[in-house]
C-alpha cells in the first residue's frame, strides 16, 4: 500500500473543513467585529433661520417701588389693597403716632427751657456788650449751644413724624400689600407698586455674549405662563453693571421692552427670551450635524457619497443656512466622521462576510 494514498484526505473530508473554514470566518465577522452604525441621511430644506442669545428673566413694569417705613412700629392704616392703582404722591400708610407724640412735646419743652436760660444770659450783660466779663461769655455761650441742641431734637422729632407716613412715588398698580392696620412692622415692605404704563423683560446675559448684543435688536419671550405665546419686544437698554449668580457666573441684565403684550402683567412672570442677533427667510438649511468643520457636507448621489464644500451663512442652536454648495431636497449625511476617516457604505452582514471570504471589498467614499 502506498503512503501517499493513506495521507491523502477523502471527499468528504474536504467538504467539512470548507464547511468549518467558512463558518468560522462567518462568526468572526458577525460576532468578532465591532458593529458598524447605519448611516443616517437628511434633506436639505427651506426654512426660517435665526442666530440668537437665549437666556431666562421675569417680567416687570417700568419702574418698581418698595415701600418700607425707616423705622419700625405699629401700623396704624393702610389706604390701599393689591389691585388698587395709585397716584405719584398719594399715602399709603402710616404708623402709630402716640410714642412720637410725646418725644416731640418733650423735646418742645426742653427747647423752650433752653431759650429761657439764654434770655437770661442775654439779660445779664444787657447794655455791657462791650464790657462782658469771661464768665457772663461762657454762660451766655453755654446756654446758646443748649438751646441750638434742642431745637435741633425738635427738628429731629418733627421729621420722625414725616417718616411715620409712606407716600408712593410713583403712580401705578399695588402688587404687594401683606399687612393690616395693628401690626408691628419691622424693615419688611409695607407695599409694592408697579408702573406697568410700560412693560419690560429683565433678563440676565452672560457675559461671554454680551458683546452680541445691542440696543434696538428684535427679542421674542415666551413666558411659562404663557407657553404657546411669543411675545415680541426690543432691547431697551443694557445696564451697565455686573453681577455674579448664584452659581458664580458673571452676568449683565438687559431689559426688553415688549410692544403692546397681549397679556395681564404680572410682575414677576418667568420666561425666556431670545435675542435675535440675525435671521434670513425660506433659507436653506441642513442640521449642524451634519456640517464638519472644513464646511464640507457628504451628498448622496447614485454613484455613491460625494464631498461638497459649502459655504455656510447663519447658525441657529440646531440648523446651519447654506449659502452655497446644495440643492434643496438634497439628501445629506448626518454625523459625518471627522477629516480622513473612510466613510463605509453599510451591507447587510451577510453580503458583508461573504464578500470578504470570497475577496470581495466594499465602496466607499472620503
Amino acid at each position: 500500500m502506498k503512503i501517499s494514498h493513506l495521507l491523502k484526505p477523502s471527499r468528504k473530508k474536504i467538504v467539512i473543513l470548507v464547511i468549518l473554514i467558512a463558518a468560522g470566518a462567518l462568526g468572526f465577522f458577525f460576532f468578532g467585529q465591532k458593529k458598524q452604525t447605519p448611516l443616517q441621511f437628511t434633506e436639505v430644506k427651506k426654512q426660517d433661520i435665526k442666530s440668537i442669545v437665549s437666556s431666562s428673566g421675569a417680567l416687570t413694569g417700568k419702574n418698581v417701588a418698595d415701600l418700607k417705613f425707616k423705622s419700625s412700629g405699629k401700623l396704624s392704616y393702610i389706604n390701599i389693597k393689591v389691585g388698587d392703582s395709585v397716584y405719584a404722591g398719594e399715602v399709603i400708610a402710616g404708623l402709630d403716632t402716640q410714642d412720637l407724640s410725646i418725644t416731640l412735646q418733650q423735646a418742645q419743652n426742653t427747647l423752650r427751657d433752653k431759650q429761657a436760660l439764654v434770655d437770661k444770659a442775654l439779660d445779664d450783660v444787657k447794655d455791657h456788650s462791650a464790657d462782658e466779663s469771661f464768665t457772663q461769655r461762657v454762660t451766655r455761650t453755654t446756654a446758646q449751644v443748649a438751646r441750638d441742641n434742642a431745637y435741633d431734637s425738635v427738628k429731629a422729632a418733627q421729621r420722625a413724624f414725616q417718616d411715620t407716613v409712606i407716600i408712593s412715588p410713583i403712580a401705578g398698580l399695588v402688587t404687594k400689600a401683606p399687612y393690616i392696620p395693628g401690626q408691628v412692622i419691622g424693615s419688611d415692605a409695607v407695599a409694592q407698586v408697579v408702573d406697568f404704563s410700560e412693560v419690560f423683560f429683565d433678563t440676565d446675559i452672560d457675559e461671554a455674549d454680551i458683546g452680541k448684543v445691542s440696543l434696538g435688536q428684535k427679542a421674542e419671550i415666551i413666558l411659562d405662563a404663557y407657553p404657546d405665546q411669543i411675545l415680541e419686544g426690543v432691547v431697551d437698554e443694557i445696564i451697565p453693571q455686573t453681577k455674579e449668580t448664584s452659581s458664580g457666573a458673571t452676568v449683565i441684565t438687559v431689559r426688553i421692552n415688549l410692544e403692546d403684550p397681549a397679556i395681564t402683567p404680572i410682575n414677576g412672570l418667568s420666561g425666556q427670551a431670545s435675542i435675535i442677533l440675525d435671521e434670513a427667510k425660506s433659507a436653506l438649511t441642513v442640521p449642524q450635524e451634519a456640517l464638519r468643520e472644513d464646511n464640507t457636507i457628504f451628498v448622496e448621489t447614485a454613484q455613491g457619497l460625494r464631498m461638497e464644500k459649502v459655504e455656510v451663512g447663519i447658525k441657529s442652536d440646531t440648523d446651519v443656512e447654506i449659502k452655497k454648495g446644495l440643492n434643496e431636497k438634497d439628501r445629506v449625511l448626518l454625523n459625518p466622521p471627522a477629516n480622513g476617516t473612510r466613510i463605509s457604505q453599510n451591507r447587510n452582514p451577510i453580503q458583508t462576510a461573504i464578500f470578504r471570504v470570497f475577496g470581495g471589498g466594499t465602496r466607499g467614499a472620503r
